[in-house]
């Protein structure tokens, strides 16, 4: 378990965000009731995704090694153990918040994103004192920044899309009208 811990816990957990990424934006395509664009809802869960997958093998990898070494009789109990155990916990709560928020936004429950960048906010809050410290702790930020970039392009227009149908160019521009 050693082995699979150090060499291929990364590729798995990149692994386990893709697929459940793709397996998200299929959810959201067939809930949705308004049209969605499955490129941007891709991309946007990839953040919540990418952050519960890795905040899952970081609680494991250091679970795992807890009882590898109670069962070795070297297990202590110290404030390291509780603070990598409380960060695992307090960024998996935050990144299912997160992912909660990116299914309300593509399933038009919410049409403000307050609470989505409030949950960006607090992710960035939490990992970036720790950058200095472990570079590691810049993933959560490169979620929430491929996710963010995604935002914007997730929902279609659905009124220009029926005015250009019914042939309705009342409130259309001029140059508008004439390219169309």
């Amino acid at each position: 378990m050693n082995e699979f811990l150090e060499k291929y816990a990364d590729l798995t957990a990149l692994s386990l965000t893709l697929l459940a990424s793709f397996i998200l934006t299929v959810v959201l395509k067939r809930k949705a009731t308004k049209r969605l664009r499955a490129i941007p809802t891709y991309f946007l869960v990839f953040g919540p995704s990418g952050i519960l997958a890795f905040i899952f093998f970081h609680l494991f990898e250091n679970t795992f090694r807890a009882i590898e070494k109670a069962i070795n009789g070297r297990f202590e109990y110290n404030f390291r153990f509780y603070s990598l155990i409380l960060f695992g916990l307090v960024l998996a709560y935050i990144g299912s918040i997160f992912l909660k928020t990116c299914f309300e936004k593509c399933l038009n429950e919410q049409n403000s994103n307050r609470s989505y960048f409030y949950n960006i906010s607090l992710v960035l809050l939490l990992t970036l004192p720790l950058i200095p410290i472990t570079p590691i702790a810049a993933l959560p930020l490169i979620c929430c920044s491929i996710s963010l970039s995604a935002l914007p392009f997730v929902r279609r227009k659905q009124k220009s899309l029926k005015r250009r149908r019914s042939g309705d160019t009342s409130n259309t521009p001029v140059a508008q009208m004439v390219y169309e």
